[in-house]
């Protein structure tokens, strides 16, 4: 944290709100075996019940169960014919952590067990625990699936397939656990049962101003989600026409603006001074009304 500090103290800030367990893969607890700290989960059922989200509660409740009873059926059904002893994706990573093992060259300690190695490799060499599950890299305690240097001294040595290391949660038998329960089915609210209980009055509801918001709030450092069909807009300087500055347009130019206004003014005290001017010589102009005094009076 030090070092950071003194590249960035801003980043080193930040780092000091959250607990090292959150961010620092030193401080991972080797429990849950998942390296993974993204919450692409969330992000999966936000999405999944988007339509729902804005509905009353008792309408979102049941969506989000028939959701999850559709993805237990699927799940338990998806893998219901596969053999092997890791799920699909376990064991392809498995694959690709065995392809990069041969970039490694064990060295066995001389134990009675057989499960004490070095392994030698760029950039540093690791010390590899085949009984208690343990590598310097610790990937194999946080994931639960041997590394690749792990990997390596299995097979040098042992005999045993690269499948059977793996942690039990990693498994098929896990997998199909995980999926053996099931979600009672529910009939509509047409049909259950009436009580002489009082029904719930909803609470009074005052509308805010403005049309309500349906999008979570997102943290001030998250970065905005950007489109995968529309590429951004990009597009040069705006540069305005009439004073040549960059940031405006002709028709929002201030002094274009206040050049207008002065000579709207201008315009006008013309036109005053000319109405001045006018006045005196139309009122020398207009004919006097002359009396005839030899007129008769009406009466």
């Amino acid at each position: 944290m030090k070092r950071v500090k003194v590249i960035n103290e801003q980043a080193w800030q930040y780092l000091e709100k959250w607990s090292k367990e959150a961010w620092s893969k030193a401080y991972f607890s080797e429990d849950p075996k998942n390296d993974n700290i993204c919450n692409n989960a969330c992000e999966s059922f936000n999405a999944k019940i988007k339509h729902e989200r804005t509905k009353p509660i008792l309408t979102l409740a049941e969506e989000v169960r028939r959701i999850i009873m559709k993805s237990m059926v699927d799940n338990k059904l998806k893998l219901s014919t596969y053999q092997g002893i890791l799920p699909p994706v376990q064991q392809s990573r498995l694959e690709a952590m065995t392809k990069l093992s041969s970039r490694w060259s064990p060295q066995w300690c001389g134990d009675d067990k057989e499960e004490l190695f070095e392994v030698h490799g760029w950039p540093t060499n690791m010390v590899v625990d085949l009984g208690k599950h343990t590598c310097t890299c610790r990937f194999w305690q946080l994931t639960g699936m041997a590394c690749m240097h792990a990997i390596s001294a299995i097979q040098d040595k042992n005999g045993k397939r690269t499948e059977e290391y793996c942690h039990e949660l990693l498994t098929m038998e896990a997998y199909k656990r995980t999926y053996c329960f099931n979600v009672n089915p529910v009939k509509g609210q047409d049909l259950w049962e009436k009580t002489s209980s009082p029904a719930p009055v909803l609470l009074p509801i005052k509308p805010k101003p403005g049309r309500p918001t349906k999008k979570r709030r997102k943290d001030k450092g998250e970065q905005p989600v950007g489109s995968s069909t529309n590429m951004k807009w990009k597009y040069n300087p705006i540069r305005c026409m009439y004073c040549g500055e960059v940031g405006h347009n002709k028709r929002s130019c201030a002094k274009k603006k206040k050049e207008d206004a002065e000579k709207q003014a201008r315009q006008m005290q013309l036109q005053l001074a000319l109405l001045k001017g006018l006045l005196p010589l139309q009122m020398s102009q207009t004919p006097t009304m002359k009396f005839n005094h030899s007129l008769p009076l009406l009466p």
